[in-house]
């Protein structure tokens, strides 16, 4: 009669212990990832470890794979700016468009600057800032195109155009290429940031009318960045 009580424990003993178990799993990027403070210059800027390392698709094709998914594969310098105190430091940096995110140099050692709220990193031309898009648990780093109450932004990722299955019956080279493409995305009610839609019935049911209006008037193409990017400048202005 004593086993039941004790069979009844060691269960609920069990399923506590497989509980914190997928807790630990599920949130293990947070608990166990290793935040560093790294002064610059009197800049204080936080790194972390690199995301997990791009995974060949083609691993299981055996087929080779060409391309990047950095902007430049090159180390270049990149000023980051502590909006806050107006500090800036230099380092070497590349931005990954695989994980959206900045990895730094800095004595031989590789590490992902951490997209925190209030810094500023100019890049390859280009501006970087953190981003938080809504419905996605973290936040990236993502190009800005146009700041003012009404932001724009470029979103950057990759995709893989795998090989034709018969290329090498065909005698065609079996590569799978990777592509770094982008959406555009904007701070909706001054806070949410939202992808815009790509295509014209999804932005006449989905962004505001007004926005639909300039588009027209101005004869402005919602698949041009430059075009864009006036957009957003009409907006900011009124």
């Amino acid at each position: 009669m004593k086993t039941l009580p004790l069979i009844f424990l060691i269960k609920t003993v069990l399923m506590r212990l497989f509980v914190i178990a997928i807790f630990l799993l599920a949130s293990g990027s947070t608990i166990f990832s290793q935040v560093n403070y790294v002064n610059e210059e009197g800049n204080i800027l936080q790194t972390g470890n690199l995301d997990a390392p791009f995974l060949r698709a083609s691993q299981t094709t055996g087929n080779k794979i060409v391309g990047s998914i950095y902007l430049n594969v090159e180390w270049e310098q990149a000023i980051i700016t502590n909006l806050s105190n107006k500090k800036s430091s230099k380092l070497l940096a590349r931005f990954n468009a695989y994980h959206s995110e900045i990895e730094v140099l800095r004595e031989d050692i590789t590490s992902a600057l951490l997209p925190v709220d209030g810094i500023q990193v100019k890049l390859n031309g280009k501006t970087f800032v953190p981003l938080k898009i809504a419905g996605k648990n973290k936040s990236i780093f993502a190009e800005i195109l146009y700041e003012g109450e009404k932001s724009l932004y470029k979103v950057y990722n990759i995709k893989i155009n795998k090989a034709p299955s018969d290329a090498k019956l065909l005698n065609m080279e079996s590569e799978d290429k990777v592509e770094i493409t982008f959406n555009y995305y904007y701070s909706k009610d001054g806070s949410q940031v939202v992808e815009i839609p790509t295509s014209r019935r999804s932005m006449k049911s989905e962004l505001p009318s007004h926005y639909m209006e300039i588009l027209k008037k101005e004869k402005l193409s919602p698949k041009n960045e430059e075009d864009l990017i006036q957009l957003f400048s009409i907006l900011n202005s009124k």
